[in-house]
């Protein structure tokens, strides 16, 4: 008798299971179809554009001035070698500190970008779970096995999305 009661407590779990419906879906698949994706890529890389340009341009700036530097060192005066030297070390600061500056803005600029590409994806699979009765639906980019009865819902997020 017991073990008809421990029989039935298995097989209680495995009959809740089945009655879930569960789909996968894959977001880099998605995400790369997306005039809003394609539209942060062009705005993040004119960003990067204009920081290298911007770079460029500061060492350009101290190559030049390093370079009168070099020439002129000898047959300066002590207080305008020093002075001259400090206008480099100013000009590696600047540049570090601009580097370092942008290299955070341009992380901030792709965070706010994707803000919004990756809330328009999170309704679209919330409608298409609602529309179709699925419990859950995975990120299928991360699954380690997808069996042969499992349901691609990727075809349905991009059909709500408006994507081809």
């Amino acid at each position: 008798m017991k073990k008809i009661v421990l029989f039935a407590l298995f097989l209680l779990p495995a009959g809740a299971f089945a009655q879930e419906k569960i789909a996968y879906f894959n977001s880099a698949e998605i995400i790369s179809t997306m005039p809003e994706y394609i539209q942060m890529q062009d705005s993040l890389q004119k960003t990067i554009t204009a920081i290298k340009a911007e770079i460029a341009t500061m060492e350009d700036e101290y190559s030049k001035k390093y370079e009168a530097f070099m020439k002129e060192g000898e047959t300066l005066i002590e207080s305008i070698k020093i002075r001259r030297m400090q206008e480099l070390r100013d000009l590696e600061q600047r540049a570090a500190t601009y580097n370092e500056s942008s290299q955070q803005q341009l992380q901030e600029l792709s965070r706010a970008l994707q803000a919004p590409i990756y809330q328009k994806i999170n309704d679209a699979i919330k409608a298409v779970g609602a529309e179709n009765n699925f419990t859950y639906i995975l990120d299928g980019t991360t699954l380690s096995y997808v069996g042969p009865n499992a349901t691609d819902a990727t075809p349905l997020v991009k059909t709500k999305l408006g994507l081809k």
